[in-house]
């Protein structure tokens, strides 16, 4: 019988019994998600450490522009004081991410792990920005922007969980329900770089009409046509994309047998003849 959907990928991993793991991993499995390829220019830490440079970037620099703001300018004080409070802490989580201690058996584990959970938090702090931009009413922005961020969220979490437990019924013979409609949204974001291209000259195209509506009332003009395009064409648009890290950083097979082997950390030195140090590090 089908499981739901609902059923805790944790649950999901706990019953996976040690023969069925041992099956599912062997030493070459091991030793990538303990070390990394052997031909690598660059040791973990170099490029975990180049990983954290490039995800602060954007959420620095926001945060350097919407302070300078504030302190320039007494308009649209709550919106930017959102944003740089929100952006600083996504600066905080992509720091906490890299300062988290992984045992050395998921020493490489933990850096594509690390390299996916920044690429999402960059992300987010991109929609973050939605706050403090001054454009049509606010308060329609700040529901929208809020909408998108919680949806945004929600399907990060439910793609993982579609793509973990996939990964569980193919390995492990079980039968858990899984969706297609997330299945289908994640290979679309794979693509999702054309249908934007087609968007904007749908909209360049069409645009005359738009206007039209709201010649004959110049004070809602701005405000009207902002919202259109934000609800209507950007913000589908950049919930598609937004599966893009998803779809190229996060490898489920991968994730599962960092799951499987901790969850038999032990069992699995002991097989293999690891040394607690070598397994577990200093």
């Amino acid at each position: 019988m089908n499981k739901k959907l609902s059923h805790k990928v944790d649950e999901c991993l706990s019953s996976i019994s040690l023969k069925e793991a041992n099956k599912y991993i062997n030493f070459e499995d091991i030793d990538l998600v303990m070390n990394e390829k052997k031909d690598q220019k660059f040791s973990i830490g170099i490029k975990k450490l180049l990983i954290l440079i490039l995800a602060l970037f954007f959420p620095i620099f926001m945060e350097l522009v919407f302070i300078q703001e504030i302190t320039e300018t007494n308009d649209s004080f709550f919106p930017k004081l959102v944003v740089i409070l929100l952006e600083l802490l996504i600066i905080c989580l992509i720091t906490y991410q890299f300062l988290k201690q992984y045992n050395n058996f998921l020493r490489n584990w933990g850096y594509k792990k690390y390299c996916y959970i920044s690429a999402k938090l960059a992300y987010i702090s991109y929609f973050i920005v939605g706050f403090g931009m001054n454009m049509g009413d606010y308060r329609i922005t700040f529901v929208v922007v809020t909408f998108c961020i919680v949806v945004l969220l929600f399907l990060y979490y439910k793609v993982e969980q579609n793509m973990i437990l996939e990964e569980i019924n193919e390995a492990f013979n079980r039968n858990y329900k899984t969706s297609k409609v997330m299945n289908i949204m994640l290979k679309v974001s794979g693509v999702v770089a054309v249908l934007i291209l087609i968007g904007m000259q749908v909209y360049r195209l069409n645009k005359w009409w738009l206007n039209g509506i709201v010649d004959g009332n110049p004070t809602i003009q701005n405000s009207l046509v902002d919202n259109l395009i934000g609800i209507f064409i950007g913000i589908p648009l950049l919930l598609l994309i937004s599966l893009i890290p998803t779809y190229f950083l996060f490898n489920v097979k991968h994730h599962v047998q960092g799951k499987v082997i901790s969850q038999y950390s032990e069992q699995f030195r002991e097989q293999y003849n690891y040394t607690k140090k070598e397994w577990y590090g200093d």
